[in-house]
């Protein structure tokens, strides 16, 4: 009987930690429910972001040889750094920030560094546009995505830079 105890506690320990390992199968199948689910559900379905999100739309626009990626979108001035003169229907937008003070601080390292009419844009959401320039016409435009995408003073990460569309111009406050 004393033999017994300890043997049947050991193969019940055996028995509880074979059965109890994870496998492969069990980490895949909760991957690609949550995968499933984040692909699905970005948290902004049913709200005005979808909305807002929905209306802009991207693009190319072709110049000559030149195909430049380019977004239209909803956008006002920020009050305090730009009014409706700054932003012309072209504009050269060379980052997108969720915090006004990081789009200024660029905004401001652009204009030291000779784009003098570096300004800063705002979605509804808000999204703060960094433009490096601004244009009435759309070969002055590309002509300025060059420079800004040459530039290398000015740094960019992708998508950017792109040519950026008011959906209603002239902007109003």
């Amino acid at each position: 009987m004393k033999i017994y105890l300890p043997l049947a506690a050991t193969a019940l320990v055996a028995v509880m930690t074979v059965s109890c390992k994870t496998n492969e199968s069990n980490y895949r199948a909760a991957y690609e429910a949550v995968k499933e689910k984040t692909d699905t559900d970005s948290g902004i379905e049913g709200t005005i972001y979808e909305k807002i999100r929905k209306e802009s739309v991207s693009s190319r626009t072709v110049v000559g040889r030149d195909t430049v990626p380019t977004e239209t979108v909803a956008v006002k001035c920020v009050k305090g750094v730009s009014v409706p003169s700054d932003v012309k229907p072209y504009n050269i937008a060379v980052a997108q920030f969720k915090q006004v003070f990081n789009a200024r601080a660029m905004m401001e390292r652009l204009r030291a560094d000779g784009y003098k009419g570096a300004t800063v844009v705002e979605t509804a959401e808000p999204l703060y546009y960094v433009i490096a320039v601004t244009t009435d016409s759309v070969e002055e435009a590309v002509s300025g995505y060059d420079i800004v995408k040459a530039d290398k003073r000015v740094f960019t990460k992708t998508p950017y830079p792109i040519l950026l569309k008011p959906q209603r111009y002239p902007l109003g406050e």
